[in-house]
């Protein structure tokens, strides 16, 4: 049934004329009669006033009809497990973001901490580091020799990645002897302490400009002569405890 219909048949049951049920109500007679044919409906706090007259729910009044106490609590059941669901949910995603940023912090740590002790294993998948080409002054054959009990034929020396004599790496990497090159430099393709190719090359196909700063690295770390050295760094130590190195080590041109 419709409000309408509901109001008139409570105010007939209730045996009370329309200005009775006003009075009862705090409205005029012509409001009554507004609700009775359609054109009005009351507010809220008329409507309980209404519900508590005649002794009918609130949602009967409103609605036309009862609502089942075991629906309701089925509604409220209902919206009580969504809320819960939705926590959970939120919870399992707040820990997969957290166990995402905890696994990219400790990957960028990794590569850092592998950056900086030399370890070519983690340079060579860093997406950080570029392939660089680089040079310096073969060693003896003693030192290269595969058949060295020592080391193997590996040697470590201090590589200059460009021509400016401002990016150095400390390289570590086995080329075999000396198969008759005159003059002979290393050639390494490497991304950071990770070699991927060396070479043996014979000094007349490298520049001056890196011949200078090989000879300049050289002195610096071999010889106790280090006049006509440009160096801003404070000492030798540096070098020998780091495995790359973005300082000028130059040689001055003495006239």
């Amino acid at each position: 049934m419709s409000f309408e219909q509901d109001i008139k048949q409570l105010r007939l049951q209730k045996k009370m004329t329309q200005q009775e049920l006003a009075d009862e109500v705090h409205v005029s007679r012509q409001t009554v009669s507004t609700w009775e044919t359609g054109k009005n409906y009351p507010s809220l706090d008329v409507l309980r006033r209404l519900s508590d007259l005649f002794d009918v729910s609130f949602e009967k009044i409103m609605f036309g009809e009862e609502i089942d106490m075991k629906d309701k609590q089925k509604s409220i059941a209902e919206a009580i497990d969504q809320d819960v669901s939705l926590k959970h949910r939120y919870k399992r995603l707040t820990m997969i973001l957290g166990s995402i940023f905890v696994l990219l912090v400790l990957w960028l740590g990794m590569l850092l901490v592998g950056y900086q002790k030399g370890i070519d294993t983690i340079d060579r998948m860093n997406p950080f580091l570029q392939y660089k080409v680089a040079y310096t002054k073969m060693p003896s054959d003693k030192v290269t020799n595969p058949n060295n009990k020592t080391n193997h034929g590996y040697w470590t020396k201090w590589f200059s990645d460009n021509d400016m004599g401002t990016e150095w790496t400390k390289l570590t990497l086995t080329t075999g002897l000396n198969p008759g090159v005159k003059d002979p430099y290393v050639m390494a393709y490497h991304k950071g302490s990770y070699v991927k190719i060396a070479r043996i090359v014979p000094g007349s196909s490298v520049s001056t400009v890196m011949k200078s700063n090989v000879s300049a690295i050289t002195r610096l770390m071999y010889s106790k002569d280090h006049d006509n050295l440009s160096m801003n760094f404070q000492s030798v130590k540096d070098l020998k405890n780091k495995k790359h190195f973005n300082k000028v080590i130059q040689e001055l041109v003495v006239q």
